[in-house]
């Protein structure tokens, strides 16, 4: 395998809607068609192309030198995204492509530099008096990534309908009952001053029960079970 230790990303400049309904394989064929046969180059000259779903194809064999930048080929790898006809230098990537391949790019280029040293990922237009590939690579690099479609949000207040669900709110009652239960028992078997230091004890615990059971609801209430 060749040393590789930069990556280049460019655009097919071809427009959003080019090859509607034809497979990411396909628009990758028709690329290669376009390198060999028109400009009579041995392969595809990229090594990935990105379609407008997120879906990665193959080009030009990794452990081949491409032929997507003169002069910097030699340890790069070329990256090309479907999209960018008529784009320029300063569009943001959201001008000419999509979430779908925000997102499959990044994976794309942490899947490469799990493997390879990559010291540097630029774009086309900093080698090249070119558009390609219609955007700033560092700056889209520095900004925040798409949220990745298999986060869903959580469903478990969809298992909680009512208090009486909560294993703690159960606890809670149940302790309070047991509680109660305990200092009638407790009363019967005494008289005088000893029924009124029984009952401010009871009055004490059944305090902090009742704090303890509203801390348990406003638990429930934020999700906890």
């Amino acid at each position: 395998m060749r040393h590789i230790d930069k990556i280049v990303i460019h655009c097919t400049a071809t427009r959003p809607n080019w090859w509607q309904g034809k497979s990411a394989q396909q628009k990758t064929d028709e690329i290669r068609r376009w390198h060999v046969e028109d400009r009579g180059w041995s392969d595809i000259g990229y090594h990935y192309l990105i379609d407008r779903d997120g879906t990665v194809t193959e080009g030009r064999p990794l452990s081949r030198s491409g032929a997507h930048a003169r002069g910097h080929n030699k340890g790069s790898v070329g990256i090309s995204l479907f999209g960018g006809h008529g784009g320029n230098v300063s569009d943001k990537f959201d001008d000419n492509f999509t979430e779908d391949q925000d997102r499959a790019l990044r994976d794309l280029i942490d899947n490469l530099k799990s493997d390879h040293p990559i010291t540097k990922i630029i774009g086309h237009n900093e080698v090249a008096n070119k558009a390609c590939p219609t955007f700033v690579v560092s700056d889209w690099l520095h900004r925040a990534s798409p949220v990745r479609k298999e986060q869903k949000p959580m469903v478990a207040s969809k298992q909680r309908t009512r208090p009486s669900q909560s294993r703690t709110v159960k606890t809670s009652v149940v302790q309070g009952v047991s509680a109660a239960g305990g200092a009638v028992a407790a009363l019967q078997a005494l008289d005088g001053t000893a029924q009124i230091i029984v009952l401010v004890g009871c009055f004490a615990f059944a305090g902090m029960a009742l704090f303890i059971l509203r801390e348990r609801l406003k638990a429930w209430a934020a999700g906890w079970r």
